[in-house]
């Protein structure tokens, strides 16, 4: 009898838990190619310093990496991405794994990654995004 109570009891609060709604979903989030807010805010040492602004970013963007190619990007390692049951608001952060040739070298290279995204009209945003390269030798 009281097994039973359990199962049920479990049954309907698994029923009740809502599912994620919301643009900010752990799987749109996975696909990629969020657009970025207008206000967006974004730090990678290239650039120097902290940029603000979608216009900002993609002029700086276009100022410090339009001389690579061959770009490649993996997630290595731990990965996760945390969604509001809303889909609101979501974060992913982990380490990533990049590769690039520039002026004929190749270079490789782990960098922790946080990205922060917020649902603005309908649509899941990229609102703030940080990397930093780890040092040369660190464990993955």
């Amino acid at each position: 009898m009281r097994l039973g109570l359990v199962l049920v009891s479990l049954f309907l609060t698994i029923q009740a838990t809502p599912p994620q709604g919301g643009p900010c979903t752990a799987g749109a989030i996975s696909e990629g190619n969020l657009p970025a807010a207008d206000d967006a805010f974004a730090y990678m040492p290239p650039y120097g310093k902290p940029v603000v602004g979608k216009p900002t970013i993609q002029e700086t963007n276009k100022a410090r990496f339009s001389k690579r190619t061959n770009i490649t990007r993996a997630w290595a390692g731990e990965h996760r991405i945390v969604a509001t049951p809303s889909g609101d608001m979501a974060y992913e952060h982990g380490t990533m794994h990049v590769g690039y040739d520039e002026d004929g070298t190749h270079s490789e290279f782990d960098a922790v990654m946080l990205t922060v995204f917020k649902a603005n009209a309908g649509v899941c945003q990229m609102v703030a995004l940080t990397m930093q390269p780890l040092e040369t030798g660190a464990k993955r």
